[in-house]
């Protein structure tokens, strides 16, 4: 995981660059990839990741029973686009597109299918589209203001994402009151450092 870095910079780039935090967190995701295939020389190319897609509405109450509502879709990384502004331009570009996309409702039309399925067969798809995958990348908006555990604060947040598949790389952007921590998961043989 990163040290916890402060958010009011990724925000005024968003703010000048007419895009959201996500954006402009996802497309530093994206140079820390182009960045790490240039240094062991090879030429950078996009890679694909999941994300997952909240499906409950935002000013709906949470329910009593909780549980998630959500979705996994495949965003690119514009890894391969060499300079960071042209890097968060395309990322912008391509999240809007995913927002407007049926790809969210499709794939949660499947995944509510596949549920219903037997166990093997639901593995056999979870796997053919997970595979397609270097991993998972999330973002997670935690608290603005600082939380207490047992009457003391909370002093920072981590998350983490879960794997599946050959997934060799997952990555969970964190923010809690005013920061953000970066934590990734590698597959060892496939990224020893």
């Amino acid at each position: 995981w990163s040290h916890p870095l402060p958010l009011e910079g990724p925000k005024a780039v968003g703010r000048l660059a007419g895009a959201t935090l996500n954006d402009v967190l996802l497309s530093a995701v994206a140079g820390a990839l182009r960045t790490y295939q240039l240094e062991r020389g090879v030429e950078p190319v996009d890679l694909i990741t999941m994300v997952p897609v909240n499906l409950r509405p935002l000013d709906v109450p949470i329910p009593a029973e909780l549980g998630n509502d959500f979705t996994l879709i495949y965003f690119t990384f514009p890894s391969a686009t060499p300079t960071p502004l042209g890097r968060l331009a395309e990322t912008k570009r391509r999240m809007d597109w995913l927002k407007e996309s049926p790809e969210t409702a499709l794939t949660h039309l499947l995944m509510d299918v596949m549920g219903r399925t037997t166990p093997a067969l639901e593995r056999l798809v979870v796997d053919f589209f997970a595979n397609k995958a270097l991993g998972v990348t999330t973002n997670v908006i935690g608290p603005r203001s600082p939380r207490l555990l047992a009457g003391v604060p909370i002093e920072g947040l981590l998350g983490w994402v879960p794997g599946s598949g050959s997934h060799s790389v997952g990555v969970c952007i964190f923010t809690y009151t005013g920061t953000v921590r970066v934590g990734m998961i590698t597959d060892a043989a496939l990224v020893p450092d």
